[in-house]
């Protein structure tokens, strides 16, 4: 019996709370939910502020890189002129010329006008060392953003290692600059390849000494030849061939390649590169030239020997150049029902 007024006091007490949580939930509810919503609506009110703020930038931007691109472009193209204007101008150009190559190198292919500035014939000595040097600047911008190839579909029992191949060129002072000289005796050592060039001894010029490359999934491999090394329009004449191999059975025999080109300081990365018939993207670049200037001076520079360094990069398998639109033609004729 003396439980039955505990367990009365009991109930009443929870009905009490019960009554007093049901009188307060509206209330609560309510600030609750202004609360929740005032926050959503702050937050929205931020995001959607934040992308204005971003589109406007964006839209500014483009405006300003839109106007200067016309500005840098319209002196080049003055009407009627031709390469008696152009040379009489030699000191614009190159300002203009490594403009556009500092801003707008991922968009358009500009070692042609590089080139072609440089090799103005009143073209100033320190005109062609600050165009070099701006186009190895961009050299080095967009190889920082390639990253490493991809070795997902690497071959089995595939050794190739994954990092890029560096290939010097040494010459001695005294072999004529002007003249195109015989790249031979290539030397590996470990992820670098090291050839003497010299002034070819007899006529015509010898076949080069050549070595070979792989790229890191194996699956392909190159013979490198290079030849005519001039240094000073800093050109250099490469000949990449596929290596013979026997297929395997019942594998189609492959298509040899056969790959030849000048390489300049102008060779960037977004243009110049081959595409391979297995997928593979390969490119040669010029990352370094000694002595960088003259008169060289020791200890900092070595007058007796010329020193070039290049640089052969493998790609990543998702690198897609900005002016190439990549197309799988087996799904555009599904698409198409063909």
């Amino acid at each position: 019996m003396a439980d039955s007024p505990q367990k009365a006091r009991w109930q009443e007490l929870v009905s009490y709370w019960a009554e007093i949580i049901h009188k307060l939930a509206i209330p609560i509810g309510t600030i609750l939910a202004t609360i929740v919503g005032t926050w959503l609506t702050m937050r929205i009110s931020e995001e959607n502020n934040l992308r204005d703020t971003i589109n406007q930038r964006e839209q500014a931007e483009s405006n300003l890189r839109s106007s200067m691109f016309k500005e840098l472009v319209a002196p080049l193209l003055v009407p009627g002129g031709g390469a008696a204007s152009d040379a009489a101008r030699p000191e614009q150009l190159a300002l203009l010329a490594q403009l556009l190559a500092l801003n707008f190198h991922e968009h358009f292919e500009l070692g042609p006008l590089l080139l072609y500035v440089d090799n103005l014939p009143n073209q100033s000595i320190e005109n062609r060392r600050r165009l070099r040097s701006v186009a190895r600047r961009v050299i080095s911008r967009q190889l920082a953003v390639l990253g490493e190839p991809s070795t997902e579909d690497k071959l089995e029992n595939c050794k190739a290692s994954s990092e890029d191949l560096e290939i010097w060129l040494r010459s001695d002072a005294s072999e004529p600059a002007d003249e195109p000289l015989a790249c031979t005796d290539p030397s590996l050592d470990g992820m670098s390849v090291s050839l003497e060039c010299h002034t070819p001894k007899t006529t015509p010029q010898p076949t080069p000494n050549v070595f070979s490359i792989q790229s890191p999934d194996c699956k392909d491999r190159f013979i490198v030849a290079l030849s005519d090394l001039r240094w000073t329009q800093q050109t250099v004449r490469v000949f990449l061939s596929a290596e013979a191999h026997q297929p395997k059975p019942g594998e189609p025999a492959s298509i040899p390649e056969f790959v030849e080109f000048t390489l300049s300081a102008y060779s960037m990365p977004y243009s110049d590169n081959t595409l391979l018939r297995s997928g593979n993207r390969v490119g040669l670049y010029i990352r370094q030239v000694e002595p960088s200037r003259e008169p060289c001076t020791p200890p900092i520079c070595d007058p007796t020997t010329r020193l070039m360094r290049i640089s052969l990069v493998w790609f990543p398998d998702d690198f897609i150049p900005p002016r190439e639109r990549p197309t799988d033609f087996r799904k555009v004729r599904k698409a198409l029902k063909l």
